[in-house]
């Protein structure tokens, strides 16, 4: 399965008049990376967090951020005294009746009073926090999840059309091969009877000089297990598990087989694809970098 390692997961979460946030995002990286900026409050839970997204996203820099709208550092939560703004506003209605004054209270003059807010130590339970914060997190976490497989989706379009771009070109390769000892042999005698003109060839030693040459030629292996190496990438890109790993492994053995395909060839037709093939492996290996 194709996941991207980019992508960014976004939840709210509002229960007993409180609002907690998470906001995460990923970017490329070899391993798991994560990181968790939050209230202390959320401090006592932090190992269980990154064991809940550790769970759902093996690569990538993951970045969370945890805010929880009205809450103190150590778990107070910011309340209104109504009891006391309602004292308030009678007070001035009072002054203002008395005194015919106008009306001039406002929102920000109110807030500004005294005791008007004030911090509570909220009730909740070390129960009812974490499931608050493992519905926040994980409903961010499919919201990436859901980014990261759109982002998947296009990343493998992009390396089937790559593959099926080496696969045309190994097919060249594997046409012209074949023919490739039998030329190779013929302009070897040519060669050597214009050299040693009349001198008469030991077949012998012409054999083992043309077997040699067929053996340094035939790259017959190589292709069959680039050929191999090519389904196995496909397959792991539409089978089920997250594959990144393998598929980078995957293109240091196609690779390598290209190389010695290229080292063998002698020859222009198959050095031209050879090169294409090498180029494509390129590209495959540079979107790979981006696959979880």
């Amino acid at each position: 399965m194709i996941r991207s390692m980019t992508g960014y997961g976004h939840a709210e979460l509002e229960r007993d008049g409180q609002r907690l946030s998470a906001e995460i995002r990923s970017v490329n990286h070899r391993f798991a990376d994560i990181s968790v900026r939050a209230p202390k409050l959320v401090s006592l839970f932090e190992d269980q967090i990154r064991m809940l997204i550790q769970n759902r996203f093996s690569r990538g820099k993951l970045n969370l951020t945890i805010t929880w709208a009205g809450a103190g550092e150590e778990g107070e939560v910011l309340r209104v005294n109504e009891s006391v703004v309602d004292r308030y506003v009678s007070l001035l209605d009072q002054l203002r009746a008395r005194y015919n004054l106008e009306s001039g209270l406002d929102l920000r003059t109110l807030a500004q009073l005294p005791d008007v807010f004030s911090w509570e130590h909220t009730e909740l339970s070390d129960e009812q926090t974490w499931d608050m914060l493992k519905h926040v997190v994980g409903d961010a976490c499919d919201n990436m999840a859901a980014m990261k497989e759109r982002e998947g989706q296009a990343l493998e379009r992009d390396l089937k059309h790559r593959l099926d771009i080496v696969r045309e070109q190994l097919r060249c390769v594997s046409t012209r091969a074949p023919s490739r000892p039998g030329e190779a042999k013929d302009r070897l005698i040519n060669r050597l009877n214009a050299l040693l003109a009349d001198v008469e060839l030991a077949p012998n030693r012409l054999a083992q000089e043309v077997a040699l040459m067929v053996d340094r030629l035939d790259c017959t292996e190589e292709c069959v297990r680039l050929a191999a190496h090519l389904e196995q990438f496909q397959s792991l890109i539409e089978g089920p598990e997250l594959a990144g790993r393998k598929l980078n492994f995957l293109l240091q053995e196609m690779n390598r087989e290209a190389n010695t395909i290229g080292s063998k060839s002698n020859d222009v037709e198959i050095t031209r694809a050879v090169i294409v093939i090498k180029e494509e492996i390129e590209r495959l290996r540079e979107q790979v970098q981006n696959v979880e």
